[in-house]
């Protein structure tokens, strides 16, 4: 085989937390003294620092991506890598190497010897291959023991980003006391029968002089990244699974974490009809009812005297692709007065009928299961159980356990609704309520059929103009 001019060098290392490249540096060197006793001649080098090559690594490589293509186009005629575990550790990744050699005819060498001329070569370095792949394997089942033996002893992940509530520095293990009693703060705000939201917990967390671990201003996601956190509420997870409760101090309580999941869940249940940011109460609600499409509201100024119009817009297409046939354009006011009066005489009648808060007491039950899982972790870590038997049990055991504690969170969280008042929340118009009132609107109304009432009527609109459609109960 003709010997390279332009060789290609590929150089990586996994890991490089300094930033120093000198792995990389001493294969290139290696790689260099090898060229220059072929009399291959150097063209390029692709080096890679800091990134794996694992089976368990999903970051992609963009120089060794780039060097196939160089060579498949012809840019480079060989390369050189210090061994076969720099190039990959997967052994299908190898094959496809090989595969690529063999179409496009490049060389290829190794500090290490190795030869792809021969079939021989060839088995001996997939050999290689399959060995460097079943290392990073048992390296990652290894890492992966010691991380469930760390959980089960309530020891949480340590890494990532510091979360609010816990000392930077500290890998969740000491809480920040001003930080922990705004959480808390907000937990009792969450459950109040005053029905507060995370965007109360955000402008009261914004008021009181805190941002968020980055420095920024609270807003309803970020407070509920905190409360969706497991670590908020002591818990350690491995791999999604609910493992156990943390040794170290948390904000808040496993029960008082799982009411908030509850609340949160019941919250982030489908949005209604004109659900969303809007500036009136029935937009959204209202249809044409001549082709069913959603009507707009808006601010209009006819003769110098400013009202409110809804419309059926003909530039903008309804749920069945067809444009808007732009016939129904009434006035607001009179279609607001009257579905007003159709919600507040429906929350009226819910008022006269409380609801019954069911009195379930499953801490009995709870605590039983909890003590039947530290027993079953206790002859487990006596190896009294197997490893099979052991966590198909605690699978079911803790699958119980969530049920049980799912029930008593909505418990918790019926009670503290319970003497909520809807009608009071209804008659509250301020903008920063507007949201709430629509939420009360989407349990009463579905939507509404608005018709056409002709031009120059003086007289009001006849209650047949509209069609109101309830919310299915």
């Amino acid at each position: 085989m003709t010997k390279p001019k332009r060789a290609g060098i590929y150089v990586r290392i996994s890991k490089d937390r300094k930033g120093r490249e000198l792995g990389v540096r001493r294969q290139e060197k290696a790689c260099r003294e090898l060229c220059e006793r072929m009399g291959w001649g150097v063209l390029k080098v692709y080096a890679e620092n800091d990134v794996s090559a694992s089976t368990t690594s999903k970051r992609h490589r963009p120089a060794y991506t780039e060097m196939l293509r160089d060579a498949r186009d012809g840019f480079i005629d060989g390369i050189v890598v210090h061994s076969i575990d720099r190039l990959t550790r997967r052994i299908s990744e190898l094959a496809g190497f090989l595969e690529e050699q063999r179409e496009n005819g490049f060389a290829f060498a190794t500090t290490e010897g190795e030869d792809t001329s021969t079939a021989g070569g060839r088995m001996i370095l997939t050999i290689k291959g399959a060995v460097a792949q079943q290392e990073t394997e048992r390296m990652s089942e290894r890492i992966n023991t010691s991380l469930l033996q760390r959980r089960e002893q309530g020891r949480p992940h340590a890494g990532g980003k510091r979360q609010f509530g816990f000392k930077a520095g500290s890998c969740f293990q000491e809480l920040d006391e001003a930080e922990t009693e705004l959480i808390r703060d907000g937990h009792r705000m969450l459950l109040d029968r005053s029905s507060k939201t995370p965007g109360d917990v955000a402008r009261y967390w914004n008021a009181r002089g805190r941002t968020t671990p980055q420095g920024g201003a609270w807003t309803i996601q970020s407070v509920k990244r905190v409360y969706r956190s497991e670590r908020t509420g002591g818990i350690v997870t491995y791999k999604g699974q609910d493992i156990g409760d943390s040794v170290y101090g948390a904000p808040l309580t496993r029960e008082q974490w799982q009411n908030v999941q509850t609340l949160l869940d019941d919250r982030a249940t489908p949005a209604p009809q004109g659900a969303g940011k809007r500036k009136h109460v029935y937009s959204g609600f209202l249809r044409c009812g001549n082709c069913g499409s959603t009507l707009r509201v808006q601010w209009a100024t006819v003769q110098g005297r400013t009202f409110r119009r809804t419309f059926c817009h003909s530039g903008q297409r309804g749920r069945d692709g067809r444009l808007g046939c732009g016939k129904v354009n009434r006035t607001y006011v009179w279609i607001e007065e009257q579905l007003d009066e159709v919600v507040e005489t429906a929350l009226r009648e819910r008022a006269a009928r409380p609801e019954e808060v069911p009195a379930e007491d499953l801490t009995g039950p709870i605590g039983l299961l909890e003590a039947r899982i530290n027993a079953l972790r206790d002859r487990w870590k006596g190896e009294q159980l197997e490893d099979d038997d052991y966590f198909d049990a605690l699978a079911h055991l803790r699958e119980e356990l969530r049920t049980l504690r799912k029930r008593a969170a909505v418990a918790v969280v019926r009670r503290s609704r319970a003497e909520a008042d809807a009608l009071t929340v209804w008659k509250d118009d301020a903008p920063e309520n507007l949201e709430r009132r629509r939420a009360l609107v989407a349990t009463v109304i579905d939507h509404v059929d608005v018709f056409r009432v002709g031009r120059g009527r003086r007289k009001p609109p006849e209650p047949t103009s509209i069609s109101i459609t309830p919310a299915p109960c």
